[in-house]
């Protein structure tokens, strides 16, 4: 040890409102007034007995106490402190004749002191820290943040009982027991000093001293910097998300899908078990953290790490026609919205041209709660109900205002707003109660047809339009199917025809117009880039094509920009040319070559390797599975073979940007069906647009309904052999 400070002269002086504090006594207690009396009574004689001392030792950390915080031969500045051992006999007595109260009140004096003494080393160390020029940049204590051995260390180091004459236990507890220990992390900074108790650190949750401190969290994206203020058992995410600044969350913030990425830049955040899954050593000393598991107990700056989605590549075009049309001298207009699990995408329609005269699309901001409906329904059911209805309504509003302005017209004009979503989406924008969606026997709230004045669907005088939800078969086979059956006209064809949403909740619908069978598979997010380890949305840099020669992987990425991730076409196109080439078996066993670190694909512009993992390719078998027997159980209930589908229609962007070939050689689409599929884009949205334009749209989505069914998958003979035999590559 370098140098021991041993400080005796402490002021004596108990406070009756801190004593009061502690023992959690107000003045509508019934014993108030008697306290007050016992105080007053034992005050003075409570200060004789006071026996105050602390030692102060400048050195470093032993083996022993090496751990995550300390490392070994780190330099540190160890504290011990006690009241002695007098005031503890003192209230043992007590308690000894059955005198509770005054023992409890003697016991909550004896702590008062220990607490004002704290202040007073403080006061100490703040001087001795000027006087070396160094900081404290933490404060620990045993065994919120360091092992309980840290009591023997500084025992040992300080020399308490030949200095303090104090004694410690094999279990490491002191005597006498009103003795405090911790243990200070020093900085070059000597700007820097925390070394006040923090409270949010503290496992004393029922403290009645407890105080908890707003922190004050400064976020850095590319030339944007905001602050947010982190209340109380809030972790970084929910602190960016719950103050308007959006982060997505593919898993709803359970730490698993890793891309609420941080990076610390001043503060102090601890590593988590999840930390250590998603970041290598050298990340975590960098300062890298999930921002989903990051608990800050300081303030703190960090940098947001995450994929720039402004350019995100959103699909609104739809059907055959996928252009915008001049609007003609318009009687009023209408709009047309699908409201996607990811993403919403607008269209504006001239009621005399009856045809789209404007688009917008913007991403869906409820992902800060969750990637698919589950995260969603979990996370209304945890009571954020009201925050993703208000995530939804400030999206459309941000759509209906954006379509207003960009054609130069007023929000008067607007007689109709046409809805296709899911049911977890209708169910969040209505404000409905999500409970039934995540229970069997999964009964929804309302999946009619629903009509609704403007004000009362978007709490909001914006405009005086009625907004119209498109009507659902079920809980998981939602309007938004409705609308894609309705666009891809099921109501009249003849033949029968396959839609199939390849979407995370992978819902598909056989038929013709006298009957449709209709179910949902749970694909997950690996086709939008969720649960793969490099995998995003489709923003500017996701690699959206690779070819693999001579054993190397050629990629292009969306808008030519250098490599960033991948996503759901670039992890098609990368999974099956790993099985043309096969470095991947029929089980879905990566070459024992790339077994470990994954097959490269490309560098990021700071040099880190993308990667496809062994993991990320059972994700992929795990979706596509789910969705080849999805489709095969349809048509087994449809009672045809795949020679009897006239007409494969593919939904949503995913489906409409797929590389179809190289979707039949991962087996996600059945060779079969080569030649008759049709990407027919966001069907959502044309089915929405279609209701607009038509005027028996209300009795035509009717006829959808009466002649559809639906098939729950989890109950199905078939459905688990043909998961389990698709599950192989072919």
């Amino acid at each position: 040890m370098e140098s021991i400070i041993k400080i005796t002269e402490f002021q004596k002086n108990i406070e009756k409102e801190t004593v009061l504090k502690l023992m959690d006594c107000k003045e509508d207690s019934p014993i108030y007034e008697e306290v007050q009396k016992e105080f007053a009574e034992l005050k003075h004689e409570v200060e004789r007995r006071l026996e105050p001392g602390a030692l102060i030792g400048f050195g470093k950390v032993t083996g022993e106490l090496a751990c995550d915080k300390l490392k070994a031969d780190e330099e540190v500045i160890y504290v011990l402190a006690t009241v002695g051992k007098e005031v503890s006999r003192y209230s043992s007595e007590f308690f000894e004749e059955g005198d509770f109260l005054k023992g409890m009140l003697a016991d909550a004096m004896a702590d008062a002191c220990l607490f004002a003494m704290d202040h007073e080393i403080e006061a100490v160390l703040k001087e001795e820290c000027a006087r070396r020029k160094i900081g404290i940049v933490s404060r620990l204590e045993a065994p919120n943040d360091i092992p309980m051995n840290a009591q023997k260390i500084a025992f040992d180091v300080l020399e308490a009982d030949e200095r303090l004459g104090i004694a410690i236990s094999p279990s490491y507890m002191y005597d006498p027991v009103k003795t405090s220990c911790q243990v200070m992390q020093i900085t070059d900074d000597a700007s820097v000093f925390r070394a006040q108790h923090n409270c949010r650190k503290c496992s004393a949750k029922n403290c009645s001293m407890r105080k908890i401190q707003p922190v004050t969290i400064t976020v850095k994206n590319k030339d944007k910097e905001i602050v947010v203020v982190s209340e109380e058992y809030e972790n970084i995410l929910a602190a960016i998300n719950r103050q308007g600044a959006y982060f997505s969350a593919v898993c709803g913030g359970k730490g698993n899908c890793g891309k609420c990425k941080i990076r610390l830049v001043e503060g102090e955040l601890d590593i988590t078990p999840s930390d250590r899954k998603h970041f290598t050593e050298e990340e975590l000393e960098l300062g890298y953290r999930l921002a989903c598991r990051a608990y800050p107990a300081e303030d703190c700056v960090i940098t947001m790490d995450v994929q720039d989605e402004e350019g995100f590549s959103i699909q609104i075009g739809h059907g055959e026609d996928q252009q915008e049309h001049a609007a003609v001298d318009e009687a009023g207009y209408d709009i047309a919205v699908d409201i996607g699990t990811t993403t919403l995408a607008f269209q504006l329609v001239g009621k005399t041209g009856k045809k789209a005269v404007g688009s917008f699309a913007t991403l869906n901001r409820q992902r800060a709660f969750g990637a698919d409906v589950i995260s969603r329904i979990q996370a209304s059911c945890d009571g954020k109900k009201d925050a993703l209805r208000r995530s939804i309504q400030e999206d459309l509003m941000t759509g209906i205002k954006a379509l207003v302005k960009n054609a130069g017209i007023g929000p008067d004009q607007i007689d109709r707003i046409a809805i296709g979503g899911n049911t977890t989406m209708g169910h969040l924008l209505m404000g409905y109660s999500c409970e039934g969606l995540g229970l069997f026997p999964f009964t929804p709230v309302d999946i009619s047809l629903i009509e609704r004045p403007f004000h009362e669907v978007l709490e909001n005088d914006y405009c005086k339009a009625e907004v119209i939800l498109l009507p659902g078969i079920s809980t998981y086979v939602g309007g938004d199917i409705v609308s894609g059956l309705y666009d891809c006209e099921f109501d009249t064809n003849e033949k029968t025809a396959l839609l199939v949403d390849l979407g995370t909740n992978g819902e598909m619908a056989i038929g013709n117009r006298d009957r449709i069978v209709s179910t949902s598979t749970a694909a997950g997010p690996a086709f939008e880039g969720g649960n793969i380890s490099w995998g995003m949305g489709s923003v500017q840099g996701a690699i959206c094509k690779v070819e693999i020669e001579d054993g190397r992987a050629n990629v292009a990425t969306i808008g030519d920009k250098m490599p960033v991730g991948l996503c759901g076409t670039g992890v098609i196109e990368t999974i099956s040319e790993l099985i043309e080439h096969e470095l991947v078996d029929e089980t879905g066993r990566l070459e024992e070559e790339y077994f470990e670190k994954g097959y490269f694909l490309a560098k990021t512009a700071d040099g880190r390797d993308i990667t496809f993992t062994q993991q990320d390719v059972r994700e992929i078998q795990l979706a596509k599975s789910a969705v080849r027997a999805g489709i095969e159980v349809l048509l087994r209930r449809f009672g045809v073979t795949y020679d009897q589908v006239d007409a494969v229609y593919l939904a949503g962007g995913f489906g409409y940007h797929i590389n179809q070939e190289k979707a039949m050689v991962l087996g996600l689409i059945p060779r079969e069906f080569d030649g008759k599929i049709k990407a027919v884009g966001n069907s959502s949205l044309g089915g929405a647009l279609r209701y607009l334009i038509n005027d028996d749209s209300k009795e035509k989505l009717e006829m959808i309904l009466e002649h559809s069914s639906e098939i729950d998958l989890s109950t199905d003979a078939d459905f688990n052999d043909l998961y389990m035999e698709h599950m192989f590559f072919e």
